[in-house]
């Protein structure tokens, strides 16, 4: 049983009285930290909010540049979630435009897993790339980036998950966590940092620096990528303050009338209208179709589905997209009863900081959705590994408000073969042998984050913040149209 909290009084500025807005919705926008005039109304108009350039991107934009100008084969190498997908279409199509000779790579989930791995890289290299950039992925790919230098081919990365102790030996590095703390672009995710690389290559292309005409491309102008950066964003739950919040807004205007055709078919199957879509249709519609792909298969033909102008290949991809997505939802409901039929069984796994689980027979594509709801109904971090035939374990965690779960993970780097994540989220990967004491150390781990912040593992029931309580008379038409002055929804933060 969730308990219900009640709402807090505000005190509400003088200077909100010029925003004309509701009662509830001032109240609201105080709850949520955003205490000033201009904070309120870049909130409610992020349209409004002017473009912010990456910091030292020029350095990326110049390699870039000369790679097109010898017209050298450049891949970008994305990753096979849906802010992997879009990152890889954003680029793709902006290099196209600019007339790049460009291909690009997705790893295959169930063989490689997130990250640039050199058995792959090794085969791009001997077709001919000479330039590797990377999306959503690469801030801790050392190996591979060594492995390309070392064979005269650069690297330039685009990322936004945790930096590691040291940054890999790459040409130029585009990551909002290397930024200060209340920069605009810190919360982007790897979409809208590969939509910040687009934006700079084409306006250097527009002040003349480029001297190139762009290629009969949909890219026009770094706003016709805006429906794939909102398809990312809210995928990613990426936070929703500044920048990040104006880029989602505009692109799901956008999206609302993208001319993708892989995107149009998927709504065209999905009995989805595109004219009043919200981040929600993007959370519950196109995103897990998508994230299908990566899941179960091959999340190459993703990107193919989102850059295609061929109408009858976008419908064989967004069909295949439906029946990967409809074998999704049945695996994801036998792993969830597996799990807890585990945990029924062992019931002291849930006395501990986190419950940890494997089976051998798992699907790798949807542990971390189950993770996911294992933490919703324990509410504490989980992480569901499955294992492989040469003994290796790979899965996906999840955790709750206030627990890093990837710095807790990376307290366990020396047994383990492979990680990386976010604050709430992480991927991780090691022997079979070593689960016993995976298990021990990441408890004393998240023991020790948890004593800091005063956060009890015990099983207490789950709560939820009530923003204000209503009689039926308030509840009208102006009252929902109030509402959606704070769309788009999802996190935001709290100040």
């Amino acid at each position: 049983m969730t308990r219900w909290l009640d709402p807090q009084p505000v005190e509400i500025p003088a200077s909100f009285s010029d925003l004309n807005l509701p009662l509830l919705i001032q109240q609201t926008l105080l709850r949520r930290g955003i205490n000033s005039k201009e904070e309120a109304e870049t909130f409610l108009y992020p349209e409004k909010v002017l473009s912010t350039p990456f910091p030292n991107i020029e350095s990326a934009v110049e390699i870039i540049n000369h790679h097109i100008e010898q017209k050298n084969k450049i891949c970008v190498w994305g990753d096979f979630d849906v802010d992997g997908q879009t990152s890889t279409a954003v680029l793709v199509q902006t290099l196209q435009a600019l007339n790049a000779n460009v291909i690009y790579y997705v790893p295959i989930r169930g063989k490689e897993s997130h990250g640039v791995h050199v058995e792959s890289l090794t085969r791009i290299i001997d077709n001919g790339a000479k330039l590797i950039l990377t999306c959503d992925t690469g801030i801790t790919a050392h190996e591979a980036i060594d492995f390309a230098n070392a064979h005269g081919v650069d690297v330039v990365i685009t990322d936004h998950h945790d930096v590691g102790e040291t940054l890999p030996n790459a040409k130029a590095i585009i990551n909002p966590k290397l930024l200060p703390e209340n920069h605009p672009l810190k919360t982007l995710a790897g979409v809208g940092v590969a939509y910040k690389l687009a934006e700079a290559l084409l306006e250097n292309r527009e002040s003349g620096n480029g001297n190139r005409e762009l290629s009969d491309s949909q890219v026009t102008n770094p706003e016709s990528l805006l429906d794939l950066v909102a398809l990312g964003l809210i995928a990613d739950v990426a936070l929703l303050k500044d920048e990040t919040r104006a880029l989602a807004k505009k692109g799901i205007e956008q999206l609302k009338n993208t001319n993708r055709l892989g995107l149009k078919t998927i709504a065209e199957l999905s009995n989805t209208k595109l004219e009043t879509l919200t981040e929600e249709t993007i959370g519950f519609t196109f995103a897990p179709r998508l994230n299908a792909l990566g899941r179960l298969g091959d999340a190459n033909p993703a990107v193919e589905l989102l850059i295609t102008n061929d109408s009858a290949r976008a419908r064989v991809l967004a069909t295949q997209i439906e029946g990967l997505n409809a074998q999704r939802r049945l695996l994801t409901s036998q792993v969830y009863q597996s799990a807890e039929a585990q945990l029924k069984e062992n019931p002291k796994l849930l006395d501990e900081p986190a419950i940890v689980l494997s089976n051998p027979s798992w699907p790798g594509g949807v542990v971390g959705i189950v993770a996911n709801k294992l933490v919703e109904r324990y509410h504490k971090p989980a992480i569901l590994l499955n294992e492989s035939d040469d003994g290796i374990l790979r899965g996906s965690a999840r955790s709750i408000e206030g627990l890093h779960i990837t710095e807790a993970i990376a307290s366990q780097k020396n047994i383990l073969l492979g990680f990386g994540g976010h604050p709430m989220a992480a991927g991780l990967s090691l022997k079979k042998d070593d689960l016993l004491q995976f298990r021990k150390g990441l408890g004393k781990a998240l023991e020790k984050q948890a004593k800091e912040l005063s956060i009890l593992f015990q099983l207490e029931e789950p709560t939820l913040q009530i923003d204000a309580w209503l009689d039926l008379s308030d509840l009208n038409i102006d009252f929902a149209d109030s509402l959606e002055m704070l769309a788009p929804f999802g996190e935001i933060g709290r100040a």
